[in-house]
């Protein structure tokens, strides 16, 4: 199956400028049409998930370059690989435990202007 530029903009909810943008820092490669129109092969939507996936984690897109650019490279660079997606993992793990300690807080305020909303109803 293929999919125009539209179309892959449209089932992932971004601008087709985004694909684009990837396009040009070759992180996906679309196909051209004989009139130049850009389409996507499900191996090309697969890369663009993978790409998605990354870049809403936090990765930065010189990392999401040179993962792809390992893939393209073959089997030979499995283990480089698996140590960019370890770092990755790391920084998520530890954003995690920022938002974690901060989403406490959050809710040991809420749970205090409960109490105060609570206390103002009743007095």
């Amino acid at each position: 199956m293929s999919y125009t530029i539209s179309q892959a903009a449209k089932r992932y909810h971004i601008e087709p400028h985004t694909l684009r943008f990837y396009e040009k820092e070759g992180i996906v490669s679309p196909h051209r049409t004989p009139g130049g129109a850009r389409f996507y092969t499900d191996q090309d939507i697969a890369q663009l998930e993978m790409a998605l996936c990354l870049r809403g984690t936090g990765m930065p897109i010189k990392e999401i370059r040179r993962y792809f650019q390992l893939v393209a490279q073959g089997e030979g660079t499995v283990e480089q690989r698996l140590e960019l997606f370890a770092q990755h993992r790391r920084r998520i793990l530890e954003e995690i435990g920022e938002l974690q300690k901060n989403l406490s807080r959050i809710e040991h305020k809420m749970e205090i202007y409960r109490q105060l909303a609570s206390q103002d109803k009743q007095g």
